[in-house]
């Protein structure tokens, strides 16, 4: 227990390395950490640091912004920003040496502009529009594009890649996009242009689809122990690397027929030992009935709505005020985790981990 704070966040680095090292074992493929969105709201910067500890070969960013405060903090992996960039940041990228998504003739004009004033060279990789829908360029079109990229010699084409759609699902698109990209594939081979990065596994093809893993798999989930698909276990050997906890900040009996929390939706039925957490809506535990938390290694229902900074829990013993409760986590021989969570809400379990509020404090571990 953390005695300074009524709700906090441990975060075990270690397992982030473990993990890492255990992705390359399993897959037999360099790895590149996703540590996008705050890395999954576990905090990029000591989460980048750890993977790259255990082995990541590269970071994944969305933004420009998130690979600057890696860089800032002293990290120097290669990172590839995924999402769009601003001029003024591709700027930026060529000074901090950082890796750009480029994917439309747009792009290509405002990389090799800037490329150019700065009288640098930039590190780009190509995305290929496979089937996903989003951004990239045609499968028939790749190889004239990647030519026109490299002729002027201001970018270096250092990777090219593509994003599986259903990836954690048996569906006929995996095999049409990886039918797609293999094609491209062979076509930049036969051009002699085959980028030294080429990569289009992210995390569920990484372990369900390996012919897909080619140069580096994308992997963000894993590495920080949350499944894959909320259904389907991870091997034994990966370990979950966020716990969610608090304090017991109240524990009374409340009489037959007495109402609980905003609205009343919850009454009593006879004298119930009902505990208060310091854990609500405004910190992530989402105002949904069916939440439960561990205390003396037991589960333990929330009743009521859930306030924007406590929620009542209904308890089968009497526990003193100060005693340990998770949220996320273990205790005993019982487990929440957000695979738990992600089945109770109806979401992901990412959708879930980024809404943690920074005012739950973060507490990185080492073992």
């Amino acid at each position: 227990m953390n005695p300074s704070h009524p709700t906090w966040i441990e975060i075990d680095l270690s397992a982030v390395a473990h993990n890492c090292a255990r992705i390359g074992q399993d897959t037999s493929t360099p790895l590149m950490a996703i540590v996008k969105g705050d890395a999954y709201g576990h905090g990029a910067v000591e989460v980048g640091r750890a993977a790259v500890a255990g082995g990541a070969s590269w970071l994944g960013v969305a933004r420009c912004c998130e690979a600057r405060a890696l860089r800032e903090a002293g990290i120097q992996a290669p990172i590839l920003v995924l999402g769009m960039v601003t001029p003024e940041e591709v700027d930026e990228a060529i000074s901090q040496r950082l890796t750009l998504t480029l994917h439309d003739p747009e792009t290509l004009a405002l990389f090799s502009a800037r490329a150019r004033a700065a009288h640098r060279t930039l590190g780009v990789h190509l995305k290929v529009e496979t089937g996903l829908g989003r951004v990239g360029v045609f499968p028939e079109e790749v190889p004239a594009f990647a030519r026109k990229a490299t002729a002027g010699g201001s970018l270096v084409l250092d990777g090219m890649y593509s994003h599986l759609a259903v990836a954690d699902e048996d569906h006929p698109l995996n095999e049409l996009q990886a039918k797609r990209f293999r094609t491209v594939v062979q076509a930049m081979e036969t051009e002699g242009m085959r980028p030294r990065w080429v990569h289009l596994a992210n995390s569920a093809a990484a372990y369900w689809l390996p012919e897909t893993r080619y140069d580096l798999v994308r992997v963000g989930n894993v590495v920080l122990g949350m499944r894959i698909s909320i259904d389907r276990p991870l091997p034994e050997a990966y370990r979950p690397v966020l716990s969610w906890k608090a304090r017991l900040g109240s524990c009374r009996v409340l009489p037959e027929g007495w109402g609980v929390g905003y609205g009343q939706t919850y009454v009593t039925e006879r004298d119930e030992l009902i505990g208060v957490i310091p854990v609500g809506y405004g910190d992530g535990l989402r105002r949904i009935p069916g939440n439960q938390v561990l205390i003396g290694g037991e589960r333990c229902p929330v009743v009521g709505r859930s306030c924007l900074d406590q929620s009542m829990v209904r308890l089968p013993r009497p526990f003193p005020v100060g005693e340990e409760v998770v949220v996320v986590g273990s205790q005993g021989g019982e487990a929440i985790w957000f695979h738990d969570l992600a089945a109770l809400y109806k979401t992901t379990q990412v959708d879930i981990s980024t809404h943690l509020h920074s005012r739950v404090p973060h507490i990185y571990k080492h073992g």
